[in-house]
């Protein structure tokens, strides 16, 4: 190891652009009744007909993101649920994706703004044709439609669709958004007042202590342990804490829950006050999509990514540019003394204006906390472009991709698989977030000329390998990720792998044909999805296309008459590897 650091230092070099960075200006947050009296509050209805059950709420912590609008919850448990016109309008777009959002639908509303409607099992008849002669005439199952405006006009309480299971949903809901249509910024839907019968406070089930640096930089952290009393009060074993940093950050585990139904959502504002100052407010008014990815910042990602737990930071990251703080003039770094204790109060609020709180008194400790640091190769300022230039590796993180420096760990292992043309990187570790999209290269070894073109760079854990995609340049493979961890070159000569779920050379009963695609390789980076095509006797039928199940599926439609046919099925991957499926079929 210690080899390996002389060789990093050695062979690297730094290009750090020389300015002097500025405090990113944090606007204040509006007070909670003036955004309260800007929103409609007798325009939009619910989107189903029966009392809401939230299984998400609007700015719920989800991975990589901020959840942007309610998860309403399948009252059956199956799919097939009315989904209603929340208010009179157009539509103004419609999507069919693999993944993401699923079948989803845009009304335009006449007061400004726009509602979205996903993960839906299908629209209304006369917008499920329209979508239709698009797929086939288009030949592709993903599409992304703006039917000019008003040609379908919608009604409030129209229903416009049947509640689904599509894209990246785990289960069937409704995932239901407002949008400002000039803007896109998507707003919180329970300020809107739509009716949703909650009287049950917000719980803290956890919080920690972060010590804290000048810059707001985490210096280390451990548990802070708090009791729920029988009244249903938060508080300490003592009212006053010692703790041994002269700044210091907390963090809290806290879920909302509803009347009637048992659901662990997230909350709509975090708020911190030192001697009855405001210190720190997050709030979940609206979002900016561009800003979404700032939840990495917010969160402890690092205890996030080690045992799942969420934790909101109640403050901000010197490099967290997240629109949703109030400024305030510590933004959650509270100086602590020796001398006297310094007032505490979280209080915790959900949408409905519930509330849970926990106060107490934190004073230094004399007895100061140490927090060893592990050996580093290269120190990331977090306000500047980082790169590492070396003969067989180069990376380049672009401005904004750190929410703190970071005391960056690289080394490399050599790997004797035999499809591995590369030393094993290791880029820190994936426990550490990355805002920013940045460039990675790497110099394959004694890589044959034939499998040049198959060449790939991996992203290696547990399971199998990410495809990161690439790109030449000279001779290192290039690509983009947003990720640090393990990466080497490979290639990939497999070709994807075709398996029949419903499909018989007898079809006269079946109401269907399925598939089941997989590939050797995950999919991240810049690398292509798995690409396919499916004709009956030459000619373009729809598969379409479930990602999180790897499934694809044909329902007979008119386009395969009686009679016997032949059924063709290509898929390829991002290295052009080709499988095919030909089999002949009564139907």
């Amino acid at each position: 190891m210690r080899k390996l650091w002389m060789m990093a230092l050695l062979g690297a070099s730094f290009l750090w652009p020389v300015f002097s960075f500025k405090e990113p200006e944090i606007m204040p947050l509006p007070a909670p009744e003036v955004i309260a009296a800007a929103y409609p509050k007798d325009y939009f209805q619910r989107p189903v007909n029966e009392e809401i059950k939230m299984t998400g709420t609007f700015g719920e912590l989800r991975s990589d993101h901020f959840h942007s609008g309610l998860d309403i919850k399948s009252n059956t448990g199956r799919v097939g649920q009315p989904i209603l016109a929340a208010a009179e309008g157009f539509v103004d777009r419609i999507q069919v994706q693999a993944g993401g959002y699923g079948n989803v639908l845009y009304l335009k509303h006449p007061n400004g703004y726009t509602t979205v409607y996903a993960h839906l099992d299908a629209f209304s008849a006369d917008l499920q044709q329209y979508v239709r002669e698009a797929q086939y005439k288009s030949q592709r199952f993903e599409v992304n439609l703006h039917p000019p405006d008003g040609l379908f006009k919608i009604k409030q309480g129209q229903q416009i669709g049947r509640m689904g299971n599509s894209g990246g949903s785990t289960g069937p809901h409704l995932h239901f958004e407002i949008r400002h249509s000039a803007t896109q910024k998507v707003l919180n839907p329970l300020l809107f007042g739509i009716p949703v019968h909650d009287k049950v406070a917000p719980e803290i089930r956890d919080m920690k202590v972060y010590f804290l640096d000048e810059q707001r930089g985490v210096i280390g952290s451990k548990a802070f342990p708090i009791n729920r009393q029988k009244d249903g009060t938060y508080g300490l074993e003592g009212d006053t804490v010692l703790l041994g940093g002269w700044r210091i950050g907390f963090g809290v585990k806290t879920y909302d829950g509803m009347s009637g139904f048992r659901n662990d959502n997230g909350v709509y504002a975090v708020s911190l006050y030192a001697d009855d100052q405001l210190a720190y407010e997050w709030r979940m008014d609206e979002l900016d999509f561009d800003e979404s990815r700032y939840l990495n910042a917010h969160i402890d990602y690092s205890v996030f990514k080690r045992y799942g737990a969420w934790f909101h930071r109640c403050f901000v990251l010197p490099g967290d540019l997240l629109s949703n703080y109030a400024h305030t003039e510590t933004l959650g770094s509270i100086p602590i003394y020796a001398e006297k204790p310094v007032k505490i109060l979280l209080k915790v609020v959900d949408a409905g204006g519930n509330a849970c709180t926990i106060t107490f008194w934190a004073q230094r400790d004399t007895n100061l906390e140490v927090f060893p640091s592990a050996p580093f190769q290269f120190e990331m300022p977090y306000n500047v472009e980082n790169r590492i230039d070396m003969e067989d590796f180069s990376m380049i993180l672009p401005k904004g991709s750190l929410y703190e420096t970071l005391e960056f760990q690289y080394s490399t292992t050599p790997d004797e698989e035999g499809d591995v043309f590369s030393p094993m990187h290791h880029l820190h570790n994936g426990r550490t977030p990355v805002h920013r999209y940045f460039t990675l290269k790497i110099r394959p070894h004694e890589l044959p000329d034939n499998l040049r073109s198959k060449a790939i760079i991996a992203k290696c854990g547990e399971g199998k390998p990410d495809n990161c995609g690439v790109s030449w340049e000279g001779d290192f493979l290039m690509t983009k990720v947003r990720e640090f961890g393990d990466y080497c070159v490979m290639v990939d000569t497999v070709p994807p792998k075709i398996t029949p779920v419903v499909f018989a050379t007898d079809m006269r009963k079946k109401g269907v044909i399925s598939f089941r695609i997989n590939d050797n390789f995950a999919i991240t980076g810049l690398a292509d999805r798995l690409y396919y095509r499916g004709t009956v006797d030459n000619k373009w039928i729809l598969f379409e296309y479930d990602r999180k199940r790897a499934r694809l599926t044909y329902t007979f439609d008119g386009q395969v008459i009686r009679g016997e046919h032949v059924l063709k099925l290509v898929v390829k991957d991002d290295r052009d590897n080709l499988a095919k499926f030909e089999r002949k079929f009564v139907r």
